[in-house]
């Protein structure tokens, strides 16, 4: 089973009554069809909230995510961070 995961994607909602869960909107595109999609995929930072590693990025900002698939019992499949990359949305003028 795979369980080591890379994610590039952006920022996203938190995850209401979750303490330091969030989303993070990775653009996907159908193999075939090439029918443009957003997958939402909810995070949560390795010492599962005591940390706002993941919960303080501001929404739209550019992440890079090196994690593992967890499991949790109301959210499903979720991506344990080990390692995150912020790259902020903000463009130097």
């Amino acid at each position: 089973m795979i369980s080591t995961i890379t994610i590039l994607g952006q920022a996203s909602d938190l995850i209401p009554d979750y303490q330091g869960f969030r989303y993070v909107d990775v653009d996907s595109c159908e193999a075939f069809d090439e029918n443009p999609f957003v997958s939402r995929i909810p995070v949560c930072y390795w010492d599962r909230g005591a940390s706002r590693v993941v919960t303080d990025i501001p929404k739209g900002d550019i992440v890079c995510i090196f994690g593992r698939v967890e499991s949790h019992e109301q959210i499903g499949l979720y991506v344990l961070v080990e390692q995150i990359r912020h790259f902020s949305s903000n463009k130097m003028s």
